[in-house]
């Protein structure tokens, strides 16, 4: 409470006067109302200058409020001036030598540049001295390695030639060889084919019907396609007969036939995938 009449003195002293104010208005207001005859006109007129009175104390407090705010504020603002002075002083004072101790700093700088530019100077006619020794020893040895990597290279070429020759030899001897068994496979395969037609031929016959009319002399040329096992997936007649029904009844018995015979042997059978024979009833 202290603290705060120091702070603001006149605010305190007018709320007291205006507590002050209310518990007196309080009392007359109770022994007014403790008589027996009451009278309106008054009671309204006293709670008018009440409220006119409280009013005014307010609005007086209030002034006296902004008055002592406005002394703050000045005052504030006095001693934030003294405060930027200051600093911009102090900062004025750091700055000047911060100058001198980077002027000192730059002839040190310079002294120690120099004698850094003769230490490598020095260094640097050393270092091209050892340089050139290294340089002259380096390409004798370089010398020596290409000389070296010449005879090395040499060597591998003759090494490689002889390698490739004898490969180059043996992959003639394996290209004769496998000519020959392809050769060998071709001739028996062509014998099987030839062997498997006329008994595939012959099931597709048996499997016949004959379909009416005169088919005297007719004949056709029929393509079969088949998958291992003999099973048939096509059948077509490619060279007709010129009977559209006998032609039919050939790829129905064709079909009708299956599985057709085939070579035990699975390599044979790239042989067997597409095949064409000659049909003709009785031959």
């Amino acid at each position: 409470m202290m603290d705060l009449f120091k702070k603001y003195p006149v605010a305190v002293i007018l709320s007291v006067v205006f507590h002050l104010l209310l518990v007196a208005f309080f009392m007359f207001s109770a022994d007014i109302f403790s008589e027996k005859k009451i009278n309106p006109k008054p009671t309204v007129n006293v709670v008018k200058a009440t409220v006119i009175d409280e009013s005014k104390i307010k609005a007086e407090a209030e002034k006296l409020k902004n008055i002592e705010n406005k002394k703050r504020l000045q005052e504030q603002a006095r001693l934030n001036e003294i405060k930027k002075k200051r600093l911009a002083e102090e900062k004025r004072i750091a700055d000047l030598k911060k100058q001198q101790e980077l002027q000192k700093q730059k002839l040190a700088k310079q002294k120690a540049d120099e004698a850094a530019r003769q230490a490598k100077l020095k260094e640097k006619n050393l270092l091209a001295k050892k340089k050139a020794e290294a340089a002259e020893k380096k390409k004798q040895a370089d010398e020596k390695k290409k000389r070296e990597r010449l005879a090395r290279e040499k060597a591998e070429k003759l090494k490689a030639a002889k390698e490739k020759a004898a490969k180059e030899q043996a992959q003639r001897e394996q290209a004769l060889r496998e000519l020959a068994a392809q050769e060998e496979q071709e001739i028996r395969a062509q014998e099987a084919v030839a062997s498997y037609t006329d008994l595939i031929r012959q099931k597709v016959e048996r499997n016949w019907i004959q379909p009416p009319g005169d088919i005297t002399g007719l004949d056709c040329v029929v393509r079969v396609r088949l998958i291992p096992g003999g099973d048939v997936i096509d059948a077509q007649v490619i060279k007709s007969s010129g009977n559209a029904l006998f032609d039919r009844s050939v790829e129905r018995a064709t079909r009708k036939a299956a599985p057709l015979p085939l070579p035990n042997d699975p390599k044979m059978f790239n042989f067997f995938r597409t095949l064409e024979f000659y049909f003709r009833p009785g031959d």
